[in-house]
């Protein structure tokens, strides 16, 4: 079983073919937030919606067409009557009203930026905190793949211990057997460890995209608040996800304005030019016609069916959801720091307990293994003491894991779970770069400026 595990490891190993090499919690982070899939798929959506703003401002700028018609006419004996036409025609139009529902849609566009940039921040901020779970549970199967090898190598010696002894007549034939047994047990739990090393490793692949190797221990927990009134405050003003539904009603807001002026008057500029050639009676272009146009068009919607109507309020009933979907998450922000924070301190109380738990039974064990000698202690009194001494150690290191992660779960919760607070010292993901060279619609697309090189350094 023990070969079997170790050989799982190293496939997982071979199938990332990336090198393998030891990592602390930084550059576990470091290595999520610029390599991530995920991140970079959020990043291409807050792109698409960064458009929208484009297309709503370009609603109220020229469209210019131009138009190209050549006629080829023809009679059976090639009646000189019949003539070709050939036409150029240009015509251009300019909405210059339209009771402000452009304005609306274009403020409706900016508020959904802002909510995709929440909904981005919130993406990060889980991806982070999946890294630091993959990589407490590496480091923690670690250190129990390590405990329970010690323990192994502990009741080897007690297994030759206990066969000295049976040899000179001081044990009998059944502290052999329990010695053997424990060592066998032992080693089944070695085992079990070095599978769930394993799959914790293909986890931390797949999260991460490297082979951790033999993970550096947890830095220090970092800076929290002291309580939890002052974490919920916090969570309040920075949580992305109540950030976003903020902006969502903001953006619905905008929505039924744009829906109202749907019905008010709309008043519109256009203009053309045409070039008209026909062949004249000798066969060659005969006098051309140049036509140009300008007019102005006024509309107002009187009887549409009904559906500006049911526009309008099927806009109202989405702001009144986007109104009770922000106080669900103002809820779920509440009950998500207060959920973190209970698990903080529960794995924090139980830290405590288990490093007590784990000095008293090694205290225990050593002093069983002095009075076995003296005859005060049996074989299996030993071996109790052992298992006992084992138990608390893997205890202790799973207390440790889950108040590491429990200690990154509550800044996620306070949505301060983010490169800059972390101050892991890299550069981050700008997304006013590329909205700033497309908000205002350019006429072509921005290759080979800064979005390529950002494009580049995020996608690769």
């Amino acid at each position: 079983m023990r070969h079997a595990t170790l050989a799982g490891a190293a496939l997982i190993a071979a199938c990332a073919g990336a090198p393998v090499q030891a990592q602390s919690l930084a550059d576990t982070l470091v290595q999520t937030y610029q390599t991530s899939p995920t991140l970079k798929s959020a990043r291409a959506v807050l792109r698409q919606v960064d458009e929208a703003v484009a297309v709503e401002r370009g609603v109220k700028r020229p469209f210019v067409t131009a138009t190209g018609d050549a006629d080829f006419t023809a009679a059976e004996g090639g009646d000189p009557g019949i003539e070709d036409t050939y036409s150029l025609s240009v015509t251009g139009s300019l909405l210059v009203f339209d009771s402000g529902e452009t304005r609306a849609n274009v403020n409706s566009a900016l508020s959904d930026v802002a909510s995709q940039r929440a909904v981005l921040k919130s993406t990060e901020q889980s991806v982070l905190l999946s890294a630091v779970t993959a990589y407490s549970n590496v480091f923690r199967d670690q250190e129990q793949v390590s405990v329970a090898g010690n323990n192994v190598r502990v009741l080897e010696q007690q297994v030759t211990a206990t066969n000295d002894r049976f040899e000179l007549g001081e044990v009998t034939l059944t502290d052999v057997a329990l010695s053997n047994s424990r060592l066998a047990e032992a080693q089944a739990i070695e085992a079990g460890f070095q599978g769930s090393l394993a799959i914790s490793t293909a986890d931390y692949v797949e999260v991460v995209g490297t082979i951790p190797g033999q993970l550096r221990p947890p830095p220090p927990l970092p800076p929290l608040p002291a309580t939890l009134e002052e974490a919920i405050a916090i969570a309040m003003r920075e949580d992305p996800t109540l950030q976003s539904a903020r902006f969502a009603v903001n953006a619905a807001t905008f929505d039924v304005r744009a829906a109202r002026s749907a019905r008010g008057p709309s008043v519109s500029l256009s203009g053309g030019y045409t070039y008209t050639a026909q062949p004249g009676s000798d066969g060659f272009l005969g006098p051309d016609t140049n036509t140009a146009s300008v007019g102005v068009t006024g509309s107002v919607p009187l009887i549409s069916g009904g559906q500006l109507s049911a526009g309008v309020r099927a806009a109202e009933a989405a702001l009144e959801q986007a109104r009770f979907d922000l106080q669900t998450s103002a809820r779920a922000t509440r009950d998500g720091v207060a959920t973190a924070w209970a698990n903080l301190a529960v794995a924090q109380a139980t830290i405590v307990a288990n490093e007590e738990g784990a000095r008293a039974a090694g205290i225990a064990f050593q002093g069983g293994q002095e009075e076995v000698q003296l005859g005060a202690r049996t074989t299996l009194d030993v071996l109790d003491l052992e298992q006992d001494l084992r138990d608390a150690q893997f205890a202790l290191t799973d207390s440790r894991g889950d108040e590491l992660i429990a200690a990154y779960a509550l800044l996620a919760a306070m949505g301060l779970l983010t490169v800059e607070h972390l101050n892991l010292g890299i550069p981050t993901y700008d997304p006013d770069i590329y909205f700033s060279e497309v908000q205002n619609a350019p006429y072509s697309t921005v290759r080979g400026s800064i979005l390529d090189k950002l494009r580049d350094r995020y996608s690769r």
